[in-house]
């Protein structure tokens, strides 16, 4: 069974169903504590309505259970239940975020551990997660970005246009290296006839 957020069992009966009894008892069966198993399914039910909304990390999973009144002691019990439950897994969070922005957002390494580092995303598992980019991918999808952006910059003087590239890719998180082989190769004169892709 699951309950409406802040709304708790018996809450959405009236206090005037009977109107031959005691209505100081009908206010407080409206406010009676949830039992420990109505407690345990509405949390669950908030969490699975939030995660049909979009993956969470672990952290993201205590401020949710914090925001429902769940105190900090009890947090590893829930997260132990809903990780046997397959609802949160850092592991594969991590791995599916790195293709996602990599691939999707055209992030660099550093701009895809900021990213994580945000979600509180263990750092040993940022780093593992990290691994499945290499050199060759970052130095590729740079360089798709910086030639797609390089016909925006066509009008600028070569200094202009090279700064402008530089920032943009900086801002998606490359490193320096790969930044100055992309520009160059985005920037670099094209062969009569040939446009910018």
């Amino acid at each position: 069974m699951s309950y409406l957020p802040g709304v708790l069992p018996g809450a959405a009966s009236g206090a005037t169903e009977d109107s031959a009894g005691d209505s100081t008892d009908a206010v407080e069966s409206q406010q009676a504590p949830m039992t420990e198993g109505e407690r345990e399914a509405f949390l669950e039910n908030v969490v699975v309505r939030a995660l049909a909304r979009k993956a969470l990390s672990e952290w993201e999973v205590t401020k949710l259970l914090a925001a429902n009144g769940v105190d900090e002691s009890e947090f590893e019990v829930f997260l132990d239940r809903y990780r046997a439950n397959r609802y949160i897994d850092d592991f594969d969070l991590a791995e599916n975020l790195v293709e996602s922005l990599h691939r999707r957002k055209g992030y660099g390494r550093s701009q895809i551990k900021s990213e994580l580092a945000a979600r509180h995303v263990q750092p040993e598992i940022i780093t593992a997660s990290l691994e499945a980019l290499d050199d060759d991918d970052e130095l590729q999808r740079a360089t798709e970005l910086a030639e797609k952006r390089a016909p925006s910059l066509a009008r600028l003087d070569a200094a202009t246009a090279e700064r402008r590239l530089t920032s943009f890719l900086m801002r998606k998180g490359y490193p320096s290296g790969i930044i100055r082989t992309a520009v160059k190769s985005a920037l670099a004169p094209q062969p009569r006839g040939v446009r910018f892709r």
